[in-house]
């Protein structure tokens, strides 16, 4: 299953919850991408759907769970962080699915999961360098600048 190509610098215990978040957050998108695709929604608006249901799921898991990112006061920057990647992401993998179906003429499961694999190599490298990273927001490090405290 793709959930070992995880880059092999980091073998860590996050590492090994993330792999276990990644196949819960999978069975909920492909839960729902199959559900929908089934009752006869095409397969770009099924994925729509599915990546907003596994996002959310995804959100929940890594704040609690993989990261360890406890801290509520974090939970906006992380958040604004998480949105970003969200929507990255979700361009992403409509954008990989359509030209893996259309330009590839892959079917949608093979699509989706090809676009799948690329989404969650971006999603785990941003999510621990950059949403989760208990690093200050970009306003905090900009008041700080402004104000002429030390970084």
């Amino acid at each position: 299953m793709f959930l070992g190509i995880i880059p092999s610098y980091d073998n860590s215990e996050t590492v090994n919850k993330v792999r276990r978040r990644a196949a819960m957050s999978a069975a909920v998108d492909y839960a729902v991408f199959s559900v929908l695709l089934f009752s006869g929604l095409g397969a770009l608006h099924s994925q729509m759907v599915a990546r907003i249901a596994g996002g959310v799921f995804s959100f929940a898991l890594n704040k609690h769970w993989s990261f360890d990112a406890k801290s509520t006061g974090a939970v906006i920057i992380e958040s604004r962080r998480f949105l970003l990647l969200y929507g990255f992401s979700y361009v992403l993998a409509l954008g990989l699915l359509y030209t893996f179906m259309e330009w590839g003429s892959l079917s949608a499961y093979p699509a989706k999961i090809l676009a799948d694999i690329a989404c969650f190599v971006v999603n785990f490298l941003v999510m621990k360098r950059y949403v989760f990273s208990g690093r200050d927001g970009f306003t905090a490090r900009l008041r700080r600048l402004l104000s002429g405290e030390p970084n």
